[in-house]
């Protein structure tokens, strides 16, 4: 646990390390939220406020430095998480906080592990000031994990209603690349999943970093075969950007 954490600790702290790990040939999908998430902190600005929901092991906390940062999360998730850093720690329906508290919401794949998204959306429409922005990322396409707390999977028309009905205004969704992109990587997944290696072992890390090379081969050909793909509706992932309505009233 203790290895696992420094190391962890490394990667999250450490921009070069992840611009390495997280980049569009190995980790596609990692470097979309990466990027997300970066894009949130320079709207945010220095001086603003964000909430971190569903935080886990606080992985994209560097990237707040520059303003008022809390992390929340109920805690229940992966048994070898470290929890240790949460600030808050409570559900996503009722969270500890005065209203209009925050300028922006950030909750990076949390919906799908969430059986009221509804209720969190009106907490996020709660705490959030007049015109605050939520940052939400969940997935499409993705097997169980976290059992049992993995409940739902979202379309982009789902999280359209589910924003518009709750008191939000869509500014953005975007796919994560489309039917090619999705096809490597739950070929990865796959492999991953009949691997005899426990998850989050040394063993493990150990054939990831034997396997890299053909890991950017394969999201190579991935990325120049989505370039066809114009529908992008088979994508692995969305991420979408809300802002909340304030009434005139």
């Amino acid at each position: 646990m203790a290895l696992r954490k420094r190391l962890l600790d490394a990667v999250h702290s450490n921009e070069y390390i992840k611009r390495v790990l997280f980049n569009p040939f190995a980790e596609y999908h990692q470097w979309r939220l990466l990027g997300f998430v970066r894009d949130a902190a320079h709207e945010i600005g220095a001086g603003g406020s964000v909430i971190d929901i569903g935080a886990g092991e606080l992985k994209y906390r560097s990237q707040f430095s520059h303003c008022r940062y809390v992390s929340n999360d109920l805690c229940v998730g992966d048994e070898g998480w470290n929890y240790e850093g949460i600030d808050l720690v409570s559900s996503a329906y009722a969270i500890p906080v005065e209203d209009d508290s925050f300028d922006a919401v950030l909750c990076i794949q949390v919906m799908e592990h969430l059986d009221n998204p509804d209720g969190a959306f009106r907490e996020f429409h709660r705490i959030l000031k007049g015109r605050g922005r939520a940052y939400v990322s969940a997935p499409l396409l993705a097997g169980e994990h976290q059992q049992p707390h993995d409940f739902l999977r979202y379309t982009r028309y789902g999280f359209s209603v589910l924003g518009e009905r709750n008191g939000f205004r869509v500014l953005s969704i975007s796919p994560h690349g489309g039917c090619a992109i999705a096809v490597e990587t739950l070929m990865w997944a796959a492999f991953w999943e009949l691997a005899p290696l426990p998850r989050q072992s040394l063993a493990r890390y150990a054939v990831y970093v034997l396997l890299y090379p053909v890991k950017l081969l394969t999201g190579a050909l991935a990325l120049l075969l989505d370039m066809l793909d114009k529908k992008k509706s088979m994508t692995i992932n969305y991420n979408v950007v809300y802002e909340k309505v304030v009434s005139d009233c």
